[in-house]
């Protein structure tokens, strides 16, 4: 005696066409969310990477009397035994001012995780223009008659010191220390938000930038905010 069996339609091709283009709008849906828990998840690495700089600088300081190391300039200081960051191709980033007080030191601390400029550059071999190829600065104002308004410790080419130490900073809570400068300014780990050619904060995480304020807290500001003095002039 033979079973019967029992066979189940497939599907049309109305059907199949259906579903497809139930799955491509999920898709479209989905895209935008995923977008952003990406982004939020870079700039939480990139918080991260701040904090971890900033808690390096508070180290520093309590090993050098207060004193800020120096800013690490392309033109006209650097480059110093002293810079927070040694970054020319050549010097050993793990060697900077600071490298020691990174705890479980990763050079990709100095990176946001959205930077592409960045981390194009880092895997290039020697270029002879000697581009930056980190994502932040430190704020660092030029000599003014003969004083260092801050933040950075100045030393300049003949060896002239002049140094900056963290008491001289008035309201820290407010004042930028540590930048993520934009792409278009970056030239060194000097952040220098007045003058010619002046540095910008980058406004790559929806619209801001994350920075780290002398008192160690960080948080995303515009570019805008970076460039009021009083947000980042250390005596004012």
């Amino acid at each position: 005696m033979f079973r019967r069996t029992k066979i189940f339609p497939g599907f049309t091709l109305v059907e199949m066409l259906v579903v497809m283009a139930v799955i491509g709008i999920l898709a479209v849906l989905l895209f935008p969310a995923l977008a952003c828990s990406k982004e939020k998840a870079r700039q939480a690495a990139c918080r991260s990477n701040l904090r971890e700089l900033g808690l390096a600088f508070q180290l520093y300081h309590a090993d050098f009397d207060e004193q800020f190391p120096g800013p690490g300039s392309a033109y006209e200081y650097g480059p110093q035994p002293e810079d927070w960051i040694w970054w020319q191709y050549g010097r050993g980033v793990a060697k900077s001012a600071i490298g020691k007080y990174v705890g479980s030191f990763n050079p990709a601390v100095f990176t946001c995780p959205a930077d592409g400029r960045g981390r194009a550059l880092q895997a290039q071999e020697y270029l002879p223009e000697e581009p930056y190829r980190y994502s932040y600065a430190l704020t660092s104002y030029d000599l003014t008659n003969g004083a260092n308004p801050g933040m950075a410790t100045i030393i300049t080419a003949d060896r002239q010191y002049y140094p900056f130490k963290v008491r001289a900073i008035r309201n820290p809570a407010i004042k930028m220390m540590l930048v993520e400068e934009d792409d278009q300014t970056i030239d060194d780990p000097r952040w220098v938000p007045v003058g010619r050619g002046a540095n910008l904060v980058s406004a790559r995480h929806r619209g801001n930038g994350d920075v780290t304020f002398g008192d160690g807290h960080v948080e995303a500001v515009t570019p805008r905010f970076g460039t009021n003095l009083v947000n980042s002039h250390p005596t004012y």
